[in-house]
């Protein structure tokens, strides 16, 4: 960070383009352009009706859409994973192609009928569709751990792809709402078997949903809360995000406590992830999250992640350093993690990966089987040395 404050940041003052931007940023229409980016779609996002294309077997995912509670449909993805489609395969290859009617899918009905599957709710960041390339890749990778139990169910915000409607905050919120509704009532999964699990903007959805149903009359708490390239909130990231993953043109705000705080203060949507996690840390017993960022992140830097631990571990446990088990994991990074009782946070910083295809690291894998308890192996108990 030393090298990046003496030589990045005094460029981006240089420049002057920051402030311009800074002035761009404090209207609302461009603040939802940038923060969301839903008008860029590029192929092969674009193949929403052919996951074929995207390397899938034959009707292996089902696309269908989820009504929200505020008249919007959202365009959605179950991905049946691979030791259930090959138990199932004649099945799945002489299934009619019925258009939109989910329950009459393979991938549905297995999903409902086994009392030990389990579910990840994907939520993905800005720009493009669920069926960019990258991410399509991803969803292999959440089921790896065991491919014959997760399940996974992404969709589009409204605005995306094919979904209706423009972005907003509290819209995205009733967006993961109507995927989580959809999940319990039709079909028939309990919260214990569902994990949340966001990437970059799909980070503060994942939790303010997460925060949502715990503060309900009678709170619903969920198997686990995975958060990949997260950010503190909105002014944090439009001040912390780079261009090209190179120029922070925003960054002299962060030299200027006042002027960040004004700036922050101009959002619509302002995402206030800090507030719900730590809201979460105290009022969750059962809470399991798990940061995940990497060191080479030029897009949205590690700190953001960093900060969010640590105001949440405060908030967990009113300790300025408690105790934390850490794990070295080579070339791949370091974990360290909190626990008391059956609640724990840790945080896995990768050393390589950068902010998309960190997405695609192996840990992240061992990390949703532990979350649903089905290994007693983790990768927290490779390495345990206290912290000092």
């Amino acid at each position: 960070m030393s090298l990046y404050n003496a030589i990045v940041v005094p460029l981006s003052v240089i420049s002057g383009l920051w402030i311009p931007c800074t002035l761009l940023c404090c209207i609302p229409w461009v603040q939802k352009q940038m923060l969301y980016l839903h008008r860029v779609t590029l192929f092969p996002g674009k193949w929403l009706a052919e996951p074929e294309r995207a390397g899938y077997l034959k009707n292996q995912v089902a696309p269908f859409r989820i009504p929200t509670k505020d008249g919007e449909r959202l365009f959605a993805w179950l991905v049946a994973p691979m030791g259930v489609y090959s138990r199932h395969v004649r099945a799945f290859i002489e299934e009619a192609p019925e258009q939109g009617d989910i329950e009459r899918k393979q991938a549905f009905k297995l999903l409902k009928d086994d009392p030990e599957a389990r579910l990840v709710i994907y939520c993905h960041g800005n720009t493009a569709t669920i069926a960019q390339g990258r991410r399509t890749e991803e969803y292999r990778m959440f089921s790896a751990g065991a491919s014959d139990k997760i399940f996974v169910l992404a969709f589009d915000y409204r605005g995306f792809g094919k979904s209706t409607g423009s972005p907003s905050e509290p819209g995205l919120i009733n967006d993961a709402e109507a995927v989580v509704e959809w999940a319990r009532g039709t079909a028939g999964i309990a919260p214990e078997r569902i994990l949340l699990l966001g990437h970059s903007l799909g980070t503060a959805v994942a939790t303010a949903i997460t925060h949502r149903y715990a503060n309900l009359a009678v709170p619903i708490e969920f198997a686990g809360l995975i958060l990949c390239a997260s950010f503190t909130n909105t002014g944090s990231a439009f001040a912390s995000y780079s261009i090209g993953d190179v120029i922070p043109v925003l960054a002299p705000l962060k030299l200027i406590p006042p002027l960040q705080q004004w700036f922050r203060r101009r959002f619509k949507d302002t995402w206030r992830t800090d507030q719900r996690l730590a809201s979460l840390a105290k009022q969750c017993e059962n809470l399991r999250l798990l940061f995940v960022h990497a060191e080479n992140d030029g897009t949205m830097p590690w700190d953001q992640t960093e900060e969010l631990f640590k105001s949440t571990l405060r908030a967990a446990t009113d300790e300025v350093d408690p105790n934390l088990e850490v794990a070295d994991l080579g070339e791949a990074g370091k974990q360290e993690v909190w626990r008391q009782g059956t609640r724990s946070i840790s945080k896995l910083i990768a050393k390589h990966g950068d902010h998309n295809t960190m997405m695609k690291w192996a840990p992240i894998s061992l990390a949703v089987v532990e979350s649903f308890g089905l290994t007693n192996v983790a990768v927290t108990r490779i390495a345990e040395t206290p912290h000092e």
